[in-house]
């Protein structure tokens, strides 16, 4: 953001903007008129009240997880993306990437025409009838040639009509489709038909275990569909009627997933099979199994836990204690499969782990076969190679790329890069200038979700719709558009397609999904239903697998790794950025790394007995260098990794991909080779070790909390699982104070979070970024600072008795809407007031700067506008016009989502009655997966956040300074039972 600016739009061009985009919403679809004039908006356009929102129903693709969405349209403009409560997968909840779209749609780096190279090299702007006729010369240029393969579509997993008009074109065409998917679990798959037969990637009932045991699975991250797994996590770990799951996860590294653990097993890398094989041996071997290990007693004879503990540098009791937990607290599940622990034995650990689960007797209860992902029929890696050798071969005349960026996310030894200059004619149609598409002869940008039609199957429940909430920003066109143009263009193939739109070719597919669910009726009925829903949603039959015990093509060996470094070198996925599609969103790159707090850059996580030995400390630049590249960032200093081990997250790195994005640290990919697993021949993550040292180089390690304790403030508490099952007797003392308590009429609004819950994932904070116009700073302001965000969350790691030596706790901290605030008595200008519903109210032109109330703050909640932050066009239409835009010298805080409590009311009293508990959702509380944030009107004893607020584990920050918070904390439960 720019500084010193009148923040904002001005009105007479906010007008210019809303009469066009606003006069072409439509109700079902927002886009399907053309702009015609400019037209005051004293008459709004039919479907749009000024003032009222309209919702329309979608499907997220920031990752292949399909979420289901609902998006919010203001006066023809997209201001908030939420979960869809429809949809199985998420149930309503959505991820920071998913709050982050908008900042896709809006984004000042998009491609806004379509543009092709000239003679000189350099990319100028074409009209989309020119550029459509130069990819009409282009492919009859190609098909005079003769031959087939010569054309290529490589495009991401897309599932539905879009890829099947795709893999039909290419197939007319003589060429071929591949999805290429960075993260496509191929061992995974084969696993399961070794072990099963199918080869399939299921769904895993995590909420329907007692005992969860993850080999590296990061499912609270980007495993599979972080969402759905991590709300089955919550249900499955919360702390209900005296009882839980526990949950043990095993890596080299504590991620985000393996803190939120009740036990973290730091393991060597690339032995995990050993150790699931060592579980299972000590279930047979001690009479536990339900099925006396089947056909696998012969080769589980063979790990005791001795050998076992040898190998993987896991305790002996340690293996013998899991293998009791998981055999007796029934029923229990076994995964694994994290992209950043896969080595040269990845699909022999999923082997393994799948003959862990069959031994317990998991197979059929807490794993999901007739409910598959269509991630199983992404392409392998085998074949993305296949591509780089026929490329450099010059057996490629021309190349499509769609919605991915192989030269950023394929490791630079795989030769893509250089591959893709010998391709005469590449083509792309992404909306960013991204690693891949500056290399391309002609760019024809593609619409983005929130602009165009399209589904998407990610599993066999959820077949999604996506369509568009808003007239396209820039002049792009759908790729399903451009498509069915050109072919109607070519030679032979002119009448292959009679649809003349995507939209019309979308109806006629979904035609054939209205006849296989319906059987018939009324298509136009059953179509608005499902643009209603955000698609169909179906139940499915489980499928019965047993164990074929036929597994003598895998010999469990040890990985190989590449270099004679002294460290295993892990580069993890980013929950924010993802791949590095999420990188040029400034909303997550302001948004903390849950472990380090870290923004806007790159580390290693080095352990601190190696930094001692290196003579590293936080922020000082290390060094580290395979035999295929060199890389340097700076180290942070964490226990949760093994002393012999470097990790560095995936997603920074960009050479390109817009200004958010550009050379903001490193990408790890640069520097590791092209290993792969013996038997799927998929990419292996985890095969290198590398060199590190320490540069002398030292910078500020911009971090938004600069502790990691809580230096004995008890503010995120705990309580073991045997205080609660005997009963806590906590006796609250209160003060006797002079004044009277207030008492509230209809509403006294309040909060609880349970810290059982929280993870940690930060999506609360974009969601609250989103709702509440906060601005975005950049790395050099949060260096001092002047971070605005409302919600933060706090991190701190504890000594502990674990296993680790050390637990993570989280604390959401927001403002606690005090009733007897400090900061309110010390305004001098009563900026900052207490209203009659319980909030502690901000009066933004009241405010004359005086920063009293926020040296009097007693949790560090208020944040200061130190410049009148200005957004580049079009960022700035993302703004919610529900809430001011805050301007140079205002105090902020959060306001408990003042606005949409006062939607509610006035809804409410439109009805003649008061606010239902649960009608509403402050926008923190709906992006939470995990449901750890619970909010509503603490005057109605019967709803959930006023009984939370006299549950046993409840407790008030800091409550001994008589501030009387309205947020209510629920204390994490440790688990402590033999």
């Amino acid at each position: 953001m720019s500084q010193d600016k009148k923040g904002g739009i001005k009105r007479r061009d906010f007008l210019k903007i809303i009469g066009v985009a606003g006069g072409t919403a439509a109700v079902a679809g927002a886009c399907s008129n053309p702009a015609e004039q400019i037209i005051p908006y004293v008459i709004p356009p039919e479907g749009i009240i000024p003032g009222v929102p309209n919702w329309y129903a979608s499907t997220c693709r920031e990752c292949p997880a399909g979420c289901g969405i609902i998006v919010k349209n203001r006066e023809g403009r997209a201001i908030k993306v939420e979960g869809n409560p429809k949809n199985p997968i998420n149930v309503g909840t959505s991820c920071a990437q998913g709050q982050a779209m908008l900042q896709g749609l809006y984004n000042p780096d998009r491609i806004r025409s379509p543009l092709s190279r000239n003679d000189l090299g350099r990319l100028e702007p074409q009209g989309w009838d020119n550029a459509q006729k130069m990819l009409t010369e282009k492919i009859e240029e190609v098909r005079k040639k003769g031959g087939s393969g010569r054309i290529v579509f490589l495009s991401d997993h897309n599932e539905g009509t879009l890829g099947n008009l795709i893999g039909d074109w290419m197939s007319a065409l003589g060429g071929k489709h591949l999805s290429y998917e960075v993260y496509s679990y191929e061992p995974l798959k084969e696993a399961n038909r070794i072990v099963f037969g199918i080869d399939k990637i299921p769904t895993y009932n995590i909420d329907k275990t007692k005992y969860l045991l993850s080999f590296g699975a990061d499912f609270i991250e980007t495993w599979l569909s972080p969402t759905l797994y991590t709300r089955q996590f919550s249900e499955m770990h919360g702390y209900k009627d005296k009882s839980m799951g526990k949950f043990v996860h095993v890596e080299p590294r504590a991620s985000l997933t393996g803190v939120s653990a009740d036990e973290w097993v730091s393991i060597k890398p690339g032995t995990e099979a050993v150790l699931a094989l060592g579980i299972a041996s000590v279930i047979v071997s001690e009479g536990m199994s339900v099925n006396g290990g089947g056909g696998f007693a012969g080769l589980l004879s063979g790990y005791s836990p001795e050998k076992v503990s040898a190998v993987t540098d896991v305790p002996v009791d340690t293996i013998k204690e899991i293998a009791k937990e998981f055999s007796s607290m029934q029923p229990s599940l076994a995964i694994g499969g994290g992209i950043a622990n896969t080595s040269t034995n990845a699909t022999e650990t999923l082997v393994a782990i799948n003959i862990l689960n069959y031994v317990a007797g998991n197979v059929g209860r807490t794993i999901d076969f007739g409910n598959a992902l269509t991630l199983s029929e992404v392409s392998t890696f085998k074949e993305i190679s296949s591509l780089v050798d026929s490329m450099s071969g010059g057996e490629v005349d021309l190349l499509f790329i769609y919605n991915v960026n192989p030269v950023f996310t394929l490791p630079k030894s795989l030769g893509f890069e250089d591959a893709l200059g010998k391709v005469p004619n590449v083509v792309s149609f992404s909306s960013f200038m991204d690693e891949t598409t500056e290399k391309a002869n002609l760019i024809l940008p593609d619409s983005t979700t929130l602009e165009s039609w399209g589904d998407f199957i990610p599993d066999g429940r959820v077949h999604g719709l996506i369509q568009p909430v808003m007239t396209p920003v820039f002049n792009t066109r759908s790729t399903g558009d451009v498509i069915l143009s050109v072919t109607a263009q070519l030679e032979g193939l002119k009448g292959r397609y009679t649809q003349v739109s995507y939209y019309d070719y979308l109806r006629d597919s979904w035609k054939q999904v209205w006849t296989s669910v319906t059987g018939g009726g009324d298509f136009e009925a059953f179509w608005n239903a499902a643009l209603e829903n955000g698609g169909i949603y179906r139940d499915t039959t489980p499928v019965q697998v047993s164990a074929s015990g036929n597994i003598s093509g895998v010999s469990f060996g040890e990985p190989e790794f590449t270099g004679d470094g002294d460290f295993y070198f892990m580069a993890y996925p980013s929950y924010k950025y993802y791949d590095g599609r999420g990188a040029n969103k400034p909303w997550l790159q302001e948004l903390p790394d849950a472990i380090t707090t870290g923004v806007w850059d790159s580390w290693v996580e080095i352990h601190p007995d190696t930094a001692k030995k290196l003579g590293v400390k936080l922020g000082d630049f290390v060094k580290i260098e395979s035999p295929y590249g060199t890389i340097e960032t700076q180290a942070y200093v964490y226990e949760g990794i093994r002393p012999d081990t470097l990790a560095v997250m995936i997603g920074q790195g960009h050479t390109s991909y817009g200004r958010y994005a550009k050379d903001r640290g490193v990408n790890p990919l640069s520097i590791l080779p092209v290993s792969t697993d013996k038997i799927t021949g998929s990419f292996a993550w985890l095969t290198t070790k590398v060199k590190a040292s320490g540069t002398g180089r030292h910078a500020q390690f911009v971090q938004t909390q600069y502790t990691t304790t809580q230096h004995d403030r008890d503010v995120a508490q705990m309580v073991t699982l045997t205080e609660l099952e005997h009963g806590l007797h906590q006796e609250e003392h209160e003060e006797p104070d002079f004044y009277p308590p207030v008492v509230y009429d209809r509403y006294h609004w309040g909060m609880s979070i349970d810290l059982q819950k929280c993870t940690g994932c930060g999506a609360c904070i974009t969601a609250c970024y989103a709702e509440n116009n906060i601005p975005f700073v950049g790395k050099e302001l949060v260096a001092k600072r002047r971070d605005m965000a409302w919600l933060r969350i706090d991190r701190f790691f504890e000594k502990s008795d674990n296993k680790a030596g050390f637990e993570t706790r989280f604390l959401p901290m927001l403002c606690q809407q005090c009733n007897n605030a400090p900061c309110e008595p010390v305004c001098p200008v009563f900026a900052t007031y207490h209203n009659p519903e319980g909030l502690n109210g901000m009066i933004y032109n009241r405010c004359v700067g005086t920063r009293y109330c926020s040296n009097n703050c007693t949790y560090s909640v208020r944040k200061f506008n130190w410049f009148s932050y200005k957004l580049p066009d079009p960022l700035n239409w993302q703004f919610n016009p529900d809430v001011t835009v805050r301007d140079k010298g205002v105090m902020e805080k959060c306001t408990f989502c003042i606005q949409r409590i006062n939607y509610a009311k006035d809804q409410a009293r439109d009805k003649g009655r008061d606010v239902l508990d649960g009608e509403f959702q402050v926008a923190c509380q709906q992006s939470c997966a995990s449901g750890a944030i619970e909010f509503g009107n603490l005057k109605d004893p019967e709803s959930r956040v006023s009984k939370l607020s006299h549950d046993e584990r409840g407790y008030r920050v800091l409550n001994q300074l008589n501030t009387q918070p309205n947020i209510t904390y629920l204390k994490k439960v440790k688990w402590d039972k033999a």
